[in-house]
């Protein structure tokens, strides 16, 4: 292996890659929006659930009654 192999294989992190991925296809969405998201709807672009650290969403739950 060349050093210049070497060195590119310690920037090879599948987690970080993932999260640049996510932080790229928000900003793609984002770009093509005239307005700001709400937390929820970048959670929904991101593919997570809950992640703003909230239950706000926890009514959307499958199988939730969002009437109580």
């Amino acid at each position: 292996m060349t050093p210049a192999e070497e060195r590119s294989g310690d920037l090879l992190d599948v987690a970080l890659a993932d999260e640049i991925e996510l932080v790229s296809d928000l900003v793609v969405a984002a770009s093509s929006s005239p307005r700001h998201f709400t937390p929820e709807e970048v959670d929904e672009l991101l593919g997570v659930q809950g992640g703003s650290g909230d239950d706000s969403g926890a009514a959307d739950d499958e199988g939730a009654d969002p009437a109580g």
